[in-house]
């Protein structure tokens, strides 16, 4: 299915809607089957959903799987798809600052949070001791 998207030039929805049908553990047997031709279209295609798409951590297979497993016939064509490769190295940057900066944000509420939690703790314990005497 993967590749009869790719070869009939479906939309980007099609591709996207295959794609999020294989089960996570079946993606190394249908990367495993994809010809180099279409690996390499396949690739640049994910390195556009790495920076849209809120699944990162499933296109991050995708691309991982790949990687691995069409590795040595890729290197041998490096020059060829070193754009897509910076690509994927782009996007991946990209993501990360935007999640550290989300996971610094979060922390800081959580901070907040908690320290707003004791406040208002030791101020009812210390209202109800005012009102014991």
């Amino acid at each position: 299915a993967v590749v009869s998207t790719q070869s009939t030039g479906n939309t980007t929805e099609m591709v996207v809607e295959v794609l999020e049908q294989v089960p996570q553990d079946q993606i190394h047997y249908v990367v495993g089957s994809l010809p180099l031709h279409h690996v390499t279209s396949l690739l640049k295609f994910l390195v556009e959903l790495l920076t849209t798409s809120r699944h990162l951590h499933f296109y991050i297979l995708w691309v991982s799987t790949i990687l691995t497993t069409h590795g040595p016939a890729l290197k041998k064509n490096s020059s060829q798809i070193m754009s897509t490769l910076n690509g994927i190295i782009s996007a991946l940057t990209a993501q990360t600052r935007t999640l550290g900066s989300l996971c610094d944000s979060n922390q800081y509420f959580m901070d907040v949070i908690l320290t707003l939690g004791r406040t208002q703790s030791s101020k009812s314990e210390t209202s109800a001791e005012m009102e014991v005497f």
